[in-house]
């Protein structure tokens, strides 16, 4: 640990790449301190998230008008482009923290979802020995560059959020069309994989008989008849935009074979899939 003038301390900086910037979130820097007697940190703003994990002793933190008093076990967060400072409170023991700065398009969600908020930015006796453990090993695996170390402490970057989070998340009250837009959400991203109605009415947790109601009212056609319209528009698009044959575009959008593909094609279109490709000139096998 280096020695300054209100601290010992150890952190470790990251710069991303390329690479770590495809994900939602990425580490900054992540340190240890063990405070003296005069630790004091701000008034100050950082364009990062971050969370402070108390090991030992009590701070007192300032944030908003407000402060609190935390002590061992405690995490505190500073939300990006906020005004916190703190400083240590004596005690017994010297106070001694552990914190992750981190980064990202996720990065604020998460300490939403963590629980934290900008009203009130700390957790109480949320620091158990396995996030202990967890934290120690973080802070080993952050000194390696190689890319299977940062994979290993992304993971547990990782755990550290999932520990925080409620065992059962939280939904609000759904409406018709909040079940009507998760049921298209999921055949969306699903029509390909040979779903069924009964598939998406699982998904969306509503008797089929009633999913089908709600989304003929919404949408103007049952979900059957959005899903078989669905499936054939993308492969329509497919026999004009790609070089597939028949028999890939139609297991491509979910059908079993050509030949069911072909009938339904040729039932919406009033033409077969070769008739549409023969008439742009395209690939026919």
């Amino acid at each position: 640990m280096q020695e300054t003038a209100v601290e010992f301390v150890d952190i470790w900086f990251y710069k991303p790449d390329g690479f770590d910037e495809l994900g939602g979130v990425w580490p900054v820097r992540i340190g240890n301190n063990i405070a003296k007697p005069s630790y004091k940190n701000g008034p100050r703003q950082t364009p990062y998230c971050n969370m402070h994990f108390i090991r030992e002793g009590q701070v007192q933190l300032f944030y908003g008008g407000q402060e609190v008093i935390l002590r061992k076990g405690d995490i505190f967060c500073k939300f990006p482009n906020t005004t916190y400072s703190y400083q240590i409170v004596p005690s017994e023991k010297p106070l001694r923290m552990t914190w992750i700065t981190f980064d990202g398009h996720q990065a604020r969600q998460i300490l939403t979802m963590t629980g934290f908020a900008e009203d009130k930015p700390y957790r109480r006796a949320s620091v158990d020995k396995d996030m202990e453990i967890v934290l120690q090993q973080m802070f080993q695996w952050c000194k390696g560059d190689s890319r299977k170390q940062l994979m290993t402490m992304y993971s547990l970057m990782y755990r550290i959020f999932s520990k925080l989070l409620p065992d059962k998340d939280h939904e609000p009250p759904h409406t018709p069309s909040d079940w009507v837009r998760k049921s298209l959400d999921f055949i969306h991203a699903y029509y390909a994989e040979k779903i069924t109605v009964d598939d998406v009415a699982k998904y969306v947790r509503l008797h089929r008989t009633y999913l089908s109601k709600i989304f003929t009212k919404e949408v103007g056609v049952p979900p059957s008849r959005y899903l078989i319209q669905m499936r054939l528009d993308r492969g329509k698009q497919l026999l004009l935009e790609s070089m597939l044959s028949v028999t890939e575009i139609a297991l491509s959008v979910g059908y079993p074979d050509i030949y069911s593909f072909t009938r339904a094609f040729t039932r919406r279109f009033g033409l077969s899939p070769g008739g549409v490709r023969k008439q742009t000139g395209g690939r026919l096998e």
